[in-house]
Parts: structure tokens; sequence; C-alpha cells
């Protein structure tokens, strides 16, 4: 195949279409022509930016080396809880997960757009340079680089990304702490220095609250925190306050009461999922035998989008419901459904 005349190097973890893209604006070209250039090279009829035989042919063309649009999933891999050998986190080579696709930083991709799956958060540390959705600015905070080398290390080894939805309920959190602080909390005072205002919606709170953001999602994947505020032996009141305080505490804010109204809903709400995990059976039809401990709480985090089941150990069941709440789909289409936010988190 002849090469392309403008070399344009991959960034780490870049994805197939967003390397057209950036290709495509290096030659003044639309990105169907190099599409058409690709598929008509494997003898495809449709473009799909996940088929090995056209990132082989993309990479052809622009000259570039082969697999240099493929992430090592050693380095870039996420953690997954797929019971392929238990239901805690871990990096399965059977599986072969990678974050969604994100906005990369425009500086690293020389000022074009383009979209990433390499390990991390929005944040990039070498440019210091904040990119979410279509939104792109530089932010030079010890805060921020702290937080992205937590999210790259510990948050990822336990399963978080931006798409798997604890940063959304930590944000819900980290929104209703704010607003119990009357202006004193940080995140006003970075929107303020930016000339923003902070709306209640996921992307600004991130923007403006993300060392706040990710230390409340430390917090609420931390297993021991999470198995004393899911203990359903003990009123959801007194575990609401449990957690309120300890996240108002980690935010160096005063207890409020929206902080203590969201912590009693998401508890609460984690609360009744764990009763539903009580009585899920091992099958769809099976009426007695019931679902082991630890793939029950990962079920009930789906069928009830609550987020804290995927962190608590499987202890928080402490005795198995004689009633039936539902049966469990087999192990392999658990581990294809996809994660989504909680259900009082932040969107």
């Amino acid at each position: 195949m002849r090469v392309l005349p403008i070399h344009v190097e991959p960034i780490v973890g870049e994805t197939c279409d967003g390397y057209v893209a950036r290709l495509a604006h290096a030659h003044a070209a639309d990105m169907a022509d190099i599409r058409r250039l690709a598929i008509r090279e494997v003898g495809r009829h449709s473009w799909n930016g996940a088929d090995p035989r056209l990132r082989d042919a993309v990479e052809q063309m622009a000259g570039i080396a082969t697999g240099a649009l493929m992430p090592t999933f050693e380095e870039h891999g996420m953690w997954v809880r797929c019971g392929h050998r238990d239901w805690k986190p871990r990096k399965c080579e059977r599986c072969c997960t990678f974050a969604k696709p994100r906005a990369a930083c425009s500086i690293c991709a020389g000022g074009a757009w383009t979209q990433t799956i390499a390990r991390g958060g929005p944040y990039c540390l070498e440019h210091h340079q904040w990119t979410l959705g279509d939104m792109s600015l530089r932010i030079s905070d010890d805060a921020y680089e702290s937080a992205e080398r937590t999210m790259r290390t510990t948050l990822w080894e336990r399963g978080i990304g931006l798409h798997t939805g604890e940063l959304q309920l930590a944000a819900t959190f980290v929104l209703a702490a704010t607003n119990g602080s009357r202006g004193a909390a940080p995140i006003h005072a970075r929107a303020a220095q930016h000339r923003a205002t902070l709306s209640p919606d996921f992307g600004d709170v991130l923007t403006w609250g993300y060392p706040e953001v990710i230390r409340t999602a430390l917090l609420l994947s931390t297993r021991s925190l999470v198995a004393r505020v899911l203990d359903i032996s003990r009123p959801a009141t007194a575990q609401a306050d449990l957690l309120a305080r300890a996240i108002a505490e980690a935010l160096g804010l005063a207890m409020s009461a929206e902080l203590l109204d969201s912590s009693t809903r998401v508890v609460g709400h984690a609360h009744r999922a764990i009763l539903h995990a009580r009585g899920l059976r091992r099958a769809r039809r099976t009426k007695v035998r019931p679902c082991p401990r630890e793939r029950a709480l990962i079920v009930a985090s789906f069928d009830k989008r609550a987020c804290l089941l995927r962190h608590a150990p499987p202890g928080v069941i402490r005795t198995l419901s004689e009633k039936r709440t539902g049966g469990t789909e087999p192990p392999r289409v658990t581990r294809k459904r996809e994660l989504v936010p909680d259900e009082l988190a932040l969107e």
C-alpha cells in the first residue's frame, strides 16, 4: 500500500477512529476518504474501527509501526470483575478489556481532536491540560496532578474509570458537600478563577472538583468502609451518618444537611440492593439454590444500579434470604453487561 505523504505520530492509547480523524486533518481530507482507502485495501464493505484488519491497513497507510494503534493490555488494560477466576477486580487476559474512548490531550495530539483508551483520566500530567468532552483548558495545580496519579494507580486497579460510574457517584457527594459549605470549598474558587459557574452536572463538578472527586471515589471504593456502611443489621440512617462524616472529613469540610441527605438516599438504595442480593438464586429457573455471595453482589449492583456493591466484601451478605428475589443469568452474560452510573449519581 502507498504511504501517505504527511507523517502523523500516534499518541499513547489512541483509537483507530481518532487517529484517522487526525490523519484526515493533516492531509486536508475527509475521514471518509481515509476510511475508503482502508476499506478497499482489506476488501470490506463498511468501516469498523475495532476491526484489526482495518487497523493494520491504517497503520500501513500512515507508515507507522505495526500495533501502534493498539495499546498494550499489560499497561493500559482495565481491571474487571468477570468471574473467570473470581469476582474481585483483576486484569483478565481472557476478557482483555480497555476503557471506553475519551477525548485526549489536544497538545499531545498536535492541536487536533482525537480519542484515547490509555490508562488514566482527563488530566494530562505532561502538559497540565484538562480535556473532558469538548472542554479543554490548562490547569496547573499540584492537587490535579496528585489526583490523576491516584486515578492511574489505586482507582484503576479497583476497576474504576471515567465510564464505570464510581466517579459520577463521588461527584454527587462532592456537589452536596460543596452546596453545604456556602462557598468555602476550593471547587468554587477554581471555577471563579476560570470565570465559570458551577452547574449541577457531572462534567462541571469533575472539572472544578477533580481532586475532591478522586478523594471521595477512593473512600467509596475502600472495602473496610463499604463493609461498615452496607451492614444491613444496623439502620441505614446510622450508616448514612457514618459515610457522610467520612466524606466531610476527607474533603476537609463541615458536615452539612445536604451531604447527609445525599448519603441517606445512597445508603438506603444500597441497602435495598443488598436485600435483593440476599435472595438471588444461582440460575434463572432455580428456586432454592442460592447464588454465591460474590457473584450475587455483582449481579445486584447491575440490577439495582448500586455502585457501592461492587466494592463490598461478600461478608455483607451475612445470611441468605429464603425469599427468592430473582435468578441470575450465566456468568458469561453478567461479564458482558455494561457498567453504568449509580441510580442516584450525577450524569
